[in-house]
């Protein structure tokens, strides 16, 4: 960037400390920008690439330029704000006139003068270009974060968020509860939007403190924080009849559940293998009686 000094010769004008990034990464990205805490887009280099002129994206909201599931990116802005990660994956983005085309983008928390998060970095890459143009998954760390369905955090992702509340239930001496809800019976061209459905209905009634995650294909888990198998068996009872006239088909849910007590050693994998164990039995039980059904595990008898 350069201004003309009184005498007609041009001179260079030094960026800001806090946006230089931007001009030098300009030069490596097709687009750069920052957000702060609500994801709005504080600073922006390469705007004009979607049609936009730069200064009309500032204060615009970074998940608008993406065509992605509703509330996906605001989770993904939430977990590199409040966990500090780094994440990556192919993205749609919506260009101003409409037109939408595919980008990598990658974005990682920015920390202010103490250390602590106050926003995001994000770059962005067009994948249309032939030099670009081969594959890329959906990442992070070499992991997948969120499931790109439904924006649940992914399998890993869930198991290592539920883990990480297990030492604060000790201390508190409260149990947790795990439930996978299961949609197998559904046909196969069905699944994605029922999983996109459920979640949404999920959403809607959960606790804001309970945790949601996408295991495979056909099953959603909810984390319960200080609930026991009994409260859990009655949230599993109004989701077997109350949830599949919610989704495509009237397609029936199967619920298997299983509770973490305080001090117990159990640890994600094995509470991950019982809520499995339980939803299959769920699961025949659904096949035979043609109604959801749930059951909780229980310890084999010795």
């Amino acid at each position: 960037m350069s201004l003309e000094n009184g005498l007609g010769m041009r001179e260079a004008v030094k960026p800001q400390p806090e946006t230089f990034w931007l001009g030098i990464v300009g030069m490596l990205a097709d687009a750069a920008f920052e957000t702060d805490l609500r994801g709005r887009i504080t600073a922006v280099s390469g705007g004009g690439m979607l049609g936009y002129a730069s200064a009309r994206l500032i204060g615009k909201q970074a998940a608008e330029l993406f065509n992605a599931p509703d509330g996906a990116f605001r989770t993904i802005f939430d977990a590199i704000c409040t966990e500090a990660v780094v994440w990556h994956g192919k993205i749609e983005v919506i260009h101003a006139d409409g037109a939408v085309s595919t980008y990598r983008l990658a974005l990682a928390p920015k920390h202010g003068h103490k250390s602590e998060v106050v926003g995001t970095y994000g770059l962005m890459l067009d994948l249309s270009s032939p030099e670009l143009g081969g594959p890329v998954e959906l990442g992070f760390q070499g992991n997948e974060l969120l499931d790109p369905e439904t924006g649940l955090w992914a399998s890993d992702s869930f198991i290592e968020q539920a883990a990480r509340r297990f030492d604060r239930l000790d201390v508190e001496d409260r149990p947790g509860t795990l439930l996978f809800l299961g949609f197998g019976r559904a046909p196969v061209n069905l699944h994605s939007a029922v999983a996109m459905r459920l979640t949404e209905e999920l959403r809607e009634i959960v606790r804001p403190t309970d945790l949601l995650g996408r295991i495979d294909e056909t099953t959603i888990a909810l984390w319960c924080d200080g609930m026991d198998h009994l409260t859990g068996a009655e949230r599993a009872t109004k989701y077997c009849a109350q949830m599949p006239p919610t989704l495509p088909d009237g397609v029936l849910i199967s619920v298997g559940l299983v509770t973490r007590w305080p001090g117990s050693a159990d640890d994600p994998q094995s509470l991950i293998a019982r809520a499995g164990s339980a939803l299959a039995e769920a699961d025949d039980a659904t096949e035979r009686e043609s109604v959801g059904s749930w059951r909780v595990w229980q310890k084999d008898p010795t």
